[in-house]
């Protein structure tokens, strides 16, 4: 047999005369239903500390004692269920029919009457902990509900990355839509299978945890492959804004420069347009315009317009400038950056899988079967082999 030494002959002829060694083929530890109380499954049987203890009722002994009596056919009485109600006490009475109804008389008859009984509970003793355990589980579920939300906003913004991301790698709509969607679901994938892990871990199913951890890991992969590209289109979009802007801004200033310098050209006695319009035309109400002073005034209001224009030009040119002054655009380029994509993606990923799993392991532990049992009606499972017992 596996697990049982083979120098201990004595107990295993008990094991095979009692019909249990198949019960120990792949453990040290199996379960058989208790003599005492006839609970299924309740009655632990422990090779290493060769000790049988009842999760039920309490029921404890040697194992090879067990054995023994079991092969022998020995069978424990069950103990007595415990009086819940006062004991009733019939009281007889007797009850006489009345003799005018009768045409006989007829004996009395004996009934019995049973006193009304209303059977108090004690008062439950004030546990002196129940407060500090009451505060403390408000604490961790607010805690964790904080931790819930965080998570899951992390994991919306993961997810619309992701979508954002794969979407814009395939040209054809109906296609990005679904490469899309696809990358929400790798973040739903990643914080979940976390949350799976963990649960599966606690309750110690390796294989199962296992298969979790790889699915998580898997979602978590894609969903920062996604984000990561996602950030990094941003910032290459912006790069390439900036350096559009650069080149226009550059423009621009030679612009400046070219209607500078034509600027420049314009006689500086030239008169405004304003008055060089009012001029001609009163010149041109007394009938003058054939003179030489008119057509030189006409010449004139060309390089007047043409100044004109020119000053127009160059202040949209400068107001444009100003603009992209402060919108933070300079010659040098685009500012730096002081978060990488892929270190921004990663603590994104950090926060939406980890941040979930730990608030709803969290819940699940204050709020699941295994935090709604008391330590009084929990088995013994591991409690026997930490230490050798004293000999019976």
């Amino acid at each position: 047999m596996n697990a049982l030494d083979a120098e201990n002959d004595v107990l295993f002829d008990a094991m095979q005369a009692a019909g249990l060694e198949e019960k120990f083929r792949s453990d040290s530890v199996a379960y058989d239903d208790c003599p005492a109380c006839r609970q299924k499954r309740t009655l632990r049987l422990s090779l290493r500390t060769e000790r049988v203890q009842c999760s039920f009722c309490g029921m404890e002994g040697p194992l090879l004692t067990y054995l023994r009596e079991r092969a022998e056919g020995i069978e424990l009485e069950p103990e007595p269920e415990p009086c819940v109600e006062a004991e009733i006490i019939p009281i007889l009475t007797p009850v006489v029919a009345r003799s005018h109804d009768l045409e006989e008389p007829i004996e009395p008859v004996l009934e019995p009457i049973v006193p009304e009984v209303k059977p108090t509970k004690p008062p439950r003793p004030k546990d002196p902990e129940a407060a500090a355990r009451l505060g403390e589980r408000v604490i961790m579920t607010l805690l964790a509900s904080v931790f819930l939300l965080a998570g899951l906003a992390a994991a919306g913004l993961s997810g619309f990355a992701n979508y954002q991301a794969f979407s814009e790698s395939v040209g054809d709509p109906v296609q990005a839509r679904i490469w899309g969607w696809s990358g929400v679901i790798a973040s739903i994938c990643s914080f979940g299978g976390f949350t799976f892990f963990w649960w599966h871990a606690s309750a110690k199913r390796w294989k199962e945890s296992a298969r979790s951890l790889i699915f998580a890991l898997a979602g978590a992969a894609t969903s920062l492959a996604g984000t990561a590209m996602f950030m990094s289109n941003n910032q290459t979009e912006q790069e390439v804004q900036a350096q559009r802007l650069v080149a226009d801004r550059t423009l621009t200033q030679a612009q400046i420069d070219d209607w500078t310098y034509q600027l420049r050209g314009i006689p500086p006695q030239t008169r405004s347009v304003e008055g060089l319009e009012a001029y001609l035309a009163g010149v041109e109400k007394v009938g003058l315009t054939h003179q030489k002073p008119y057509r030189d005034a006409q010449n004139e209001l060309g390089l007047a317009k043409r100044r004109a224009h020119l000053e127009a030009q160059i202040a949209q040119g400068r107001d444009m400038l100003r603009q992209d002054s402060a919108a933070g655009v300079s010659d040098s380029g685009i500012v730096k950056q002081t978060l990488p994509a892929w270190f921004f993606a990663l603590m994104l990923e950090v926060f939406s899988s980890q941040g979930t799993s730990i608030a709803m392991v969290c819940l699940l532990l204050l709020y699941g079967v295994r935090g709604r049992v008391s330590p009084s009606t929990q088995p013994d499972l591991d409690s026997s082999d930490l230490a050798d017992p004293e000999p019976a």
